[in-house]
C-alpha cells in the first residue's frame, strides 16, 4: 500500500517509522550507486557527516549529477541495504501486534521501489506514506500532519526537524541518534521523548517494559505539546 490514504486500515496500535537513517542505509547506498554509475569506489572522508555527499567528499558537475540521478532512479530506492538489527526490530514489533507504517520523505513515484526493497529484506511493512518538504524553509516539518492524523504509539526518526511542532497526540517521539555532524536542526530546540542509538535498542527497551507491565520513563512533555483529553 502506498500513500493514497493516511488513515490506517486496521485497528492495531501503530508504530510510525522513518526509513533512511532508521531502517535503510542511504549513505552506504550513495557509495554503491556512485560506483555503479562511474565505476569508481568512494572513500569515506567524513564518517559522521549528515549528508551523504559530505561523507564521501563528492561534488558533482551538472552532467555527473544527471548521470548519477538516472542510475539512482532505476536502482537507488529498490536495493538499499539495511541497518544492523532493523529487520529484527520490525519483526519483533510485528509479532507483538503492532502495525508498522513507514513515513518517509521521498518522491511518491518511487514508493513501489521502496516496498520492493522492504520485501527483499523481510521487513513486515506494507504501507508507506511519502511526504515532501519545502526546500526554502528548513523549519517546515513535512511529517507533522501525517503523524497527527495517524496517532501512532510511537514515531521513530533520525532527523530532529521531523518532530517539530507535533502536538495534540499521545505519540512518543523517538530520536535515533547517529551522532551526525552538520544536521541543520541539531542546535534547534526541538522536543522529543527519548533517544536511542538504533531502532533495535529502542524496540528491545520498549517491548521489555511492555511485557512486564511497565513503561519507559518518558520525560514530562512541554504544556503546548500535551494533547487535550
Amino acid at each position: 500500500m502506498t500513500n493514497d490514504s493516511v488513515a490506517p486500515a486496521s485497528k492495531k496500535p501503530i508504530i510510525a517509522l522513518d526509513c533512511d537513517g532508521v531502517l535503510l542505509n542511504y549513505h552506504s547506498q550513495f557509495a554503491h550507486i556512485y560506483e555503479k554509475t562511474f565505476g569508481a569506489k568512494l572513500a569515506i572522508v567524513s564518517p559522521k557527516a549528515f549528508h551523504a555527499r559530505a561523507t564521501y567528499g563528492v561534488n558533482f558537475t551538472s552532467e555527473e549529477e544527471e548521470q548519477f540521478e538516472q542510475v539512482w532512479r532505476e536502482h537507488g530506492w529498490r536495493t538499499m541495504p539495511t541497518y544492523d538489527g532493523a529487520v529484527e526490530a520490525c519483526q519483533l514489533l510485528h509479532e507483538a501486534g503492532y502495525e508498522l507504517i513507514c513515513v518517509t520523505a521521498m518522491p511518491a513515484r518511487h514508493i513501489e521501489h521502496r516496498l520492493e526493497n522492504f520485501r527483499s529484506h523481510g521487513f513486515p511493512i506494507d504501507k508507506i506514506i511519502s511526504t515532501s518538504f519545502d526546500p526554502n524553509n528548513e523549519n517546515h516539518n513535512p511529517k507533522r500532519q501525517v503523524i497527527e492524523d495517524l496517532h501512532p504509539v510511537a514515531f521513530v526518526d533520525d532527523f530532529r526537524r521531523n518532530f517539530r511542532d507535533i502536538a495534540g497526540v499521545h505519540t512518543k517521539l523517538v530520536f535515533i541518534d547517529r551522532e551526525y555532524e552538520g544536521d541543520p536542526s541539531q542546535h534547534h530546540e526541538i522536543y522529543y521523548d527519548a533517544k536511542y542509538p538504533s531502532l533495535l535498542s529502542f524496540v528491545e527497551d520498549f517491548l521489555r517494559t511492555e511485557e512486564h507491565g511497565n513503561s519507559i520513563i518518558w520525560p514530562e512533555r512541554p504544556p503546548h505539546l500535551i494533547p487535550s483529553s
